[in-house]
């Protein structure tokens, strides 16, 4: 005769917090469950896909019961009829179930009884089946009731006790506790920083400034052997995640500032204003905005993974058809730029070689106000500037937030909230008015021995192609590439079309190695006087025909633009003799 099968029973096992995790609270659980096994007869499953296990799942907040719950995958079991009536659930208590309010938590453990299933709380070995009576009920509902209670009050002790601990940390810069950036330790004497750990915050806002990405960084870090900060906590591998380098290089903490949060419907907030010095300090305010403004630049260039040589292209160029993207590839054994439209079939720009479009590259840095890459008082100049995009960025960033925030509130605004955004406003034109000043003293040296700033550029190493790509983005540098027809007999000629802060313009032509250059601007023209190029008469005197047109245009646009405040479009074309479309293409500023 064949062994009678035992009725079959699955633990579920939760519990919320690292605290328990550290502890037994498994073993306890497990053991318990084996035990009424044993004593009743159950067979309990232990394959391992009928384990249900939820780590750091809370019950209060029915965390265990969404889609990513082991409690929703046995009731998933139970409705398809992978787990047979008759089955036992086997918990501690009933808060392992829920914690939720009675009215929401009842109808959930009632389902169970009611498709088959039997619950087993060991904690008092009470079984509940779909035979149940009042008395069962009323000792369900009294369990999940004083479990919801026990845990609401501890969330709101807990959250008054931490609202004092914020009080206190405003007003008298009393220590949090053991909650703190993690290069600083926690002593008696208050927070201290932990050398080996401050020198890996330090080398990465360095590495940023220096060029490199959130990958490349953590690839060094990695390669170094340097752990991640949370390698002995939760990171098992100790290797540095990109996520991990974007996080620091955006945490305020490094200039010692404490910013108190709160969660709020389940989301963390900030709350109120940062709290300055209420942590050792250990990357200064420079260093923190100039990592800042590198980051932004290679965000908004859309830079993707490091190469071993910095591209500098990378979001200064662009197809000179289709305003496309130039990605670097390999067409034999040459590098090429190529655009990226060209590469999906969109665009008819033909590849342009890479070395070449280097020597074009230098030429363009000659033109513009990069002194500060060869000269020390230049380039402190510019890191100052560097320093005022990021603080530019952060701000807009914050204005950004506050206004979205706005648009999800009803009624009139709070007065804190146009306070703050009064005070960002004000920041931002001060950070503008800041950056115009330091660019007009950039601006009043010009490069002139170009041979002498050659020899001193350094385009060969990764950092210092890096920051020549960063300073031309900086000064709103665009360059178009195009390669223009088919020669027969030989290369076609390809052009860079350059505008600067869309204020003014030059290009070069290269014809297989010697470059022309076309100054399309005054200050241009001058500048390439003064460096010595030959510029034909015919071209001076077309940059400056040129030049006087586009005044009288402006002018012309500014005189119209002022009539339209006291007379309709129709009327002005009345008066001045014209079309209504003429008007309008005369105040637009575009050409006929």
């Amino acid at each position: 005769m064949s062994a009678i099968q035992k009725p079959r029973a699955y633990s579920y096992i939760r519990f919320s917090n690292a605290t328990q995790a550290a502890g037994d609270s498994y073993r306890r659980q497990r053991d318990e469950a084996e035990k009424y096994c044993a004593q009743h007869g159950l067979e309990l499953v232990d394959a391992k896909e009928y384990s249900f296990f939820d780590q750091g799942k809370s019950a209060y907040k029915a965390r265990h019961l969404d889609d990513t719950g082991e409690l929703a995958r046995f009731l998933s079991y139970v409705q398809d009829g992978t787990i047979p009536k008759g089955s036992t659930l086997l918990v501690e208590s009933l808060d392992r179930l829920s914690r939720e309010r009675v009215k929401d938590a009842l109808p959930r453990f009632l389902d169970l009884l009611n498709q088959g299933i039997n619950v087993v709380t060991l904690a008092d070995g009470r079984l509940y089946t779909s035979q149940y009576n009042e008395l069962d009920l009323i000792i369900s509902i009294v369990q999940m009731s004083r479990a919801h209670e026990e845990s609401a009050t501890k969330g709101k002790r807990v959250s008054a006790a931490w609202r004092r601990k914020q009080a206190s940390a405003r007003t008298e810069s009393v220590p949090i506790g053991k909650l703190r950036p993690l290069w600083l330790d926690y002593t008696p004497d208050g927070y201290v920083p932990i050398p080996e750990r401050v020198e890996v915050v330090q080398r990465i806002y360095k590495l940023a400034q220096d060029g490199y990405g959130h990958r490349a960084i953590a690839a060094q870090l990695n390669q170094s052997g340097v752990p991640s900060f949370s390698a002995d906590r939760k990171n098992a591998s100790g290797l540095w995640a990109n996520s991990s380098i974007a996080r620091m290089l955006c945490n305020r903490s490094v200039l010692g500032e404490y910013q108190p949060h709160q969660f709020i419907e389940g989301k963390r907030v900030p709350v109120g204003a940062p709290i300055p010095g209420f942590y050792p300090p250990i990357i200064t305010e420079d260093e923190f905005y100039a990592a800042q403004q590198a980051v932004s630049s290679r965000r908004q260039s859309q830079a993707t993974k490091p190469g071993k040589r910095f591209n500098v292209w990378q979001g200064v160029s662009q197809c000179g058809i289709c305003a496309g993207p130039m990605h670097i590839s390999k067409r034999g054994n040459s590098r090429i730029l190529r655009c990226f439209r060209n590469i999906q079939g969109l665009c008819p720009a033909k590849p342009v070689l890479l070395p070449r479009s280097e020597e074009v590259f230098r030429e363009i840095l000659a033109k513009v106000d990069s002194l500060s890459l060869v000269q020390s008082n230049q380039g402190k100049l510019q890191h100052q500037i560097a320093v005022c995009d990021g603080k530019i960025a952060e701000t807009r960033e914050r204005l950004e937030s506050l206004q979205a925030q706005i648009l999800n509130l009803s009624g009139s605004l709070p007065a804190s909230i146009i306070t703050v955004m009064q005070r960002l406003e004000d920041d931002l034109s001060q950070h503008q008015q800041e950056r115009e000043a330091l660019r007009e003293d950039i601006a009043r040296e010009q490069i002139i021995d170009k041979e002498e700033f050659f020899s001193r550029l350094d385009l060969v190493s990764y950092e210092g192609r890096a920051r020549a790509n960063s300073l031309l983005k900086s000064l709103g540098v665009q360059v178009a590439i195009e390669r223009v027809g088919e020669a027969r007999g030989k290369k076609a000629p390809v052009h860079y079309s350059i505008v600067v802060a869309e204020k003014y313009g030059f290009a070069f032509t290269d014809y297989s190695g010697q470059l022309e250059f076309l100054p399309l601007s005054s200050p241009t023209l001058e500048l390439a006087l003064q460096q010595g190029e030959a510029i034909p008469s015919a071209v001076r005197a077309h940059v400056l025909a040129r030049e006087h047109l586009i005044a009288q245009e402006e002018q012309e646009r500014t005189r119209l633009t002022a009539l339209t405040k006291i007379h309709s479009f129709k009327e002005i074309a009345e008066l001045e003799g014209i079309s209504v479309r003429e008007v309008k293409r005369r105040i637009e500023g575009r050409r006929g």
